[in-house]
């Protein structure tokens, strides 16, 4: 590998790395006041979409650990946003659903997700940020191939 492609590499990882640490740090920053940390809201995203979810699927489709999962609904629970119903095919398996409180939340979440879209965007043309999302979606396509 030159020299060039490992800068290249390298700068991708940071900038990418850094725009997730600061979507975290911006989102952490607005939603803490709900109790929302992480990627906490992700899921309820996710419930609003799907309700009626199981873990194993929230894990699956978010990409988290059954352990992080867990964590993240148990809190989720606590704070009055997330219910769990045992599947009546398989008891072990809870399926997830927005509360009352959780549906609320999501106008706020898209909100600020809004936001952080126009805070990272700004400056550029909806053509270019229509060619930026092509791109990373084509990196995706070649991260995820079988070798």
């Amino acid at each position: 590998m030159t020299h060039e492609n490992r800068e290249f590499s390298r700068r991708i990882v940071h900038y990418i790395a850094m725009l997730e640490r600061q979507r975290r740090r911006f989102l952490d920053q607005h939603l803490a006041r709900y109790g929302l940390q992480g990627s906490m809201f992700l899921v309820l995203l996710f419930l609003e979409r799907h309700p009626g979810t199981s873990q194993d699927s929230l894990c699956a489709d978010l990409l988290i650990d059954k352990s992080g999962v867990a964590r993240k609904c148990r809190k989720l629970e606590d704070l009055g946003l997330l219910s769990r119903e045992p599947q009546d095919e398989d008891k072990r398996q809870n399926m997830l659903f927005l509360t009352a409180g959780g549906e609320q939340l999501i106008p706020t979440i898209r909100a600020r997700l809004s936001d952080w879209r126009e805070r990272v965007t700004q400056g550029m043309s909806e053509r270019e940020q229509q060619e930026l999302l092509r791109l990373l979606e084509q990196m995706e396509t070649n991260a995820l191939a079988p070798k």
